[in-house]
C-alpha cells in the first residue's frame, strides 16, 4: 500500500532542526502543492534552491533527509523563482502512484502538515494569530493559552462480502470514478464498528454482521486515517442506494471482479484480497 515504503522510513516525531542544502522544502496553496514531475518521478524543490526566499520549519524526515515547510517571504518572488526552476503547483493528488514511492509518500505526509498550518493561522477561540509551540507539534494562541494539534479524521472502509461475492460501488461525483469500497467517517459518539453499520444502511440500505478487522491506511490527502473492515451481508442483498453518496453499487462474483494492478489504496487491496483468498470467505 502506499506507506508500504520499507527499507526506507519516515520520521515523523517533532524536533527542533535546520535545513540543509539537499532536504527538501514543501509549499501549498489550498489544494495544490509546488512539485516537479519528471514521466512518473515526483520532485520537491531543494532547500539549496529555496534558501533565500524565506523561514523554514521542519516537518518530518524521510531516512536522512527532512522536509521542511517554507513560509516565504515574498509569494510572488517565489512563484516566480520555482517557476523558473521548473516547478508548478499541482493537485495534491499527483503524489499518488508517482515513483519513487518513498518520496510520494512523504511528500503527501507534509501536505498534510503544511494543510493544516495554512488553514489554522488564527485560534478559534479569541481570533489571536496562532504561534509555533517550540516544545511539541502544535499551535499555541499567545492569547487565551489554546493548544491546536493536527488534525487526524478517522474513517472505516468495508468490503460486503455475500459468499462468492463482494459488493462494489462507485463514488457520486468527485475525481474517482473507479469501483471502490463503501466508506465513511466516524460521528462524534460511536465506534467505529457503529460506523460501519450506519455507512453501510445509509448509502446501500444493507445489514452487515460478522465485522472483522483487517489493517489500517494513514491517507494524508484527507487528513485520515483509514480502517479496513471486512462484513458478512446478513439479510437481503438488495441494494437500496443513497445516489447522494454513490453513483452505483453492484455484486460481483469472485472470478467476475474487474482487476486493478494497482494496491496503493486500502480499497484495492481489499478487493484483490477477496478475490484472491476464496478460502477465508
Amino acid at each position: 500500500m502506499f506507506q508500504d515504503i520499507a527499507p526506507h522510513v519516515l520520521y515523523n516525531q517533532w524536533e527542533v532542526k535546520a535545513p540543509q542544502s539537499g532536504d527538501m522544502i514543501i509549499y501549498s496553496q489550498g489544494e495544490k502543492v509546488f512539485m516537479r514531475l519528471d514521466g512518473e518521478r515526483v520532485v520537491l524543490p531543494s532547500y539549496g534552491e529555496c534558501k533565500e526566499l524565506g523561514e523554514f520549519r521542519f516537518l518530518l524526515k524521510l531516512d536522512e533527509k527532512g522536509i521542511f515547510m517554507l513560509f516565504p517571504k515574498n509569494e510572488v518572488e517565489m512563484v516566480e523563482k520555482l517557476t523558473l526552476l521548473g516547478y508548478e503547483l499541482m493537485d495534491k493528488f499527483n503524489f499518488r502512484g508517482k515513483a519513487p514511492n518513498e518520496i510520494a509518500f512523504a511528500a503527501s505526509v507534509a501536505f498534510h502538515l503544511t494543510s493544516f498550518y495554512e488553514k489554522n493561522k488564527y485560534c478559534g477561540a479569541c481570533g489571536s494569530a496562532y504561534r509555533h509551540s517550540e516544545k511539541e507539534r502544535a499551535l499555541i494562541c499567545p492569547k487565551c493559552n489554546q493548544h491546536l494539534y493536527p488534525r487526524i479524521n478517522p474513517a472505516m472502509i468495508v468490503a460486503i462480502t455475500d459468499g462468492d461475492r463482494i459488493l462494489l460501488s462507485k463514488y457520486a461525483g468527485g475525481y474517482y470514478n473507479r469501483y471502490a469500497l463503501v466508506a465513511g467517517y466516524a460521528e462524534i459518539g460511536e465506534t467505529i464498528e457503529e460506523t460501519v453499520h450506519r455507512e453501510v444502511m445509509e448509502e446501500t440500505g444493507l445489514k452487515v454482521k460478522n465485522i472483522r478487522y483487517f489493517t489500517s491506511q494513514p491517507w494524508p490527502f484527507t487528513q485520515s486515517l483509514l480502517i479496513g473492515f471486512f462484513a458478512e451481508l446478513d439479510g437481503s442483498p438488495e441494494v437500496t442506494l443513497d445516489d447522494g453518496e454513490l453513483s452505483v453499487a453492484e455484486w460481483f462474483k469472485r472470478e467476475d471482479i474487474p482487476k486493478d494492478d494497482s494496491t496503493l489504496s486500502m480499497t484495492k487491496t481489499m478487493i484483490e484480497y477477496f478475490r484472491t483468498h476464496p478460502e477465508e470467505f
